[in-house]
């Protein structure tokens, strides 16, 4: 499905421009063929529609089906509200054949039909379903790695079942995937399939409104998210605008919110001015800041550490109860250690002196099913903390009695003598402390 119709809505074009460019660079990015049709009309917005005139509201998104239909064409909304209005008619158009014939009666008065067979989807389903979440983390040219992400689904994305069914209504997954593979950590939250509320403002119920909010945004403070992720035009307005009212009023909220596609076309290489993130009420410089700060600690970190391979031993964890010292100490956590470097925290990972602990004992390694271990990952740290002179007293100590004679402790002739051991030869720590001189020199010079 590369060639389609897209349908945009009336809050995108209206509201929201900076979803709508980001829309369109990544179709454009994904080497899409989109097509905007003439004729277009709201959808219609179910609440307010339906509840005045049921009739109006399928007639109305037949209508808008009909002229895509005609065009030959698929659909493609990135609005949660018009998806929803579709597949809902779709369903309800099919189960009844009287009802069949009774939309295409209106329809015949403008040269049109009720469209059999039309492919309705939303963006993320077409990103995650028709492009696939291996094609989307492809184009990615600057991975998240190291950021930490919510999603909000929306309700209108998942429901109602049957009309409804790309993914599942209660524990949907995949748009979580599909930040997944753009190399973020997906953050859990308590409220994650709560309702934006944002509708309740449409009521006159804005209290209760900015009661959802306030309590979705909570969750993602607590959280520690960096962004929160939105497929919906709508919830963006909840949580970007209605954030900004709530901040105005004093309270100590701010999570930066991006849709989807404004998510995708930062990663495709496109700058936050290409896609006009200042229009946000909520500012998304902290989000891109910690980015930056994120994406220049690990380019460091690549010099010493393979982050493929941790990445795997980070996603996997299985050895986080078989440290020995761990279960002695339960203030150590290795696996912490490796998370601190993959999100470009080195110095937060030697900060603590932590890495000292590692008795290198290679019991993780021995356990390991990916035959990784932490063990050499820890060594590395410490080779950066002693660069930095940051080891234990009593490790310099012995590093000192090392250069200086070869030996980490010089025997004691008189013991010695007293159990019939004989003395020892001369020891080569000037030979040693010569080789060791003329090698610094030479990578210091260079080959």
């Amino acid at each position: 499905m590369r060639e389609f119709a897209v349908f945009w809505g009336c809050t995108i074009p209206a509201r929201f421009p900076a979803i709508e460019k980001a829309t369109r660079l990544v179709f454009e990015d994904s080497g899409a063929r989109t097509h905007e049709l003439p004729g277009f009309t709201c959808c219609p917005e179910g609440t307010l529609v339906k509840a005045h005139d049921p009739r109006a509201f399928y007639l109305t998104a037949a209508r808008n089906l009909a002229i895509v239909g005609r065009a030959g064409l698929d659909l493609v909304t990135p609005c949660n509200g018009c998806y929803s209005t579709f597949k809902e008619t779709q369903s309800h158009v099919a189960r009844s054949p009287a009802e069949r014939e009774a939309v295409d009666a209106r329809l015949a008065a403008e040269g049109l039909r009720w469209p059999e067979g039309l492919r309705v989807v939303h963006l993320a389903e077409w990103l995650a379903d028709t492009q696939g979440i291996a094609a989307v983390a492809a184009r990615a040219a600057r991975k998240l790695a190291g950021m930490r992400i919510a999603v909000h689904y929306g309700c209108h994305l998942l429901r109602p079942q049957p009309a409804v069914s790309w993914d599942d209504p209660l524990q949907p997954t995949k748009v979580e995937a599909l930040v997944t593979a753009l190399g973020a950590r997906v953050v859990d939250y308590p409220s994650k399939m709560l309702c934006c509320g944002g509708a309740l403002d449409r009521s006159g119920e804005r209290d209760v409104s900015l009661a959802f909010a306030r309590r979705k945004l909570h969750d993602l403070g607590v959280a520690q998210a960096d962004a929160l992720v939105v497929v919906c035009p709508s919830c963006f307005q909840q949580f970007d605008l209605n954030q900004a009212a709530l901040q105005r009023a004093g309270e100590d909220v701010n999570v930066p919110v991006l849709y989807l596609a404004e998510l995708l076309a930062l990663t495709y290489g496109h700058t936050p001015e290409d896609i006009g993130l200042d229009t946000h009420r909520v500012s998304v410089t902290p989000f891109l800041d910690k980015w930056r700060k994120v994406t220049a600690g690990r380019d460091r970190a690549q010099a010493s550490f393979d982050l493929a391979l941790l990445e795997h031993c980070d996603a996997c964890r299985a050895c986080r109860d078989d440290c020995p010292v761990a279960k002695m100490d339960p203030s150590f956590q290795p696996n912490e250690l490796v998370a601190q470097v993959l999100d470009g925290e080195l110095d937060a990972a030697l900060a603590g002196g932590q890495a000292w602990k590692c008795l290198e004992c290679y019991t993780c390694l021995e356990l390991c099913p990916s035959r990784i271990g932490l063990a050499e990952t820890l060594r590395v740290l410490k080779e950066h903390a002693a660069a930095r002179d940051q080891q234990p007293a009593t490790l310099h100590q012995a590093y000192d009695a090392y250069n200086r004679d070869g030996v980490l402790g010089k025997p004691r002739d008189g013991a010695r003598r007293k159990l019939g051991l004989p003395s020892l030869p001369p020891g080569g720590g000037d030979a040693l402390r010569q080789m060791l001189a003329c090698d610094l020199a030479a990578k210091e010079t260079g080959p």
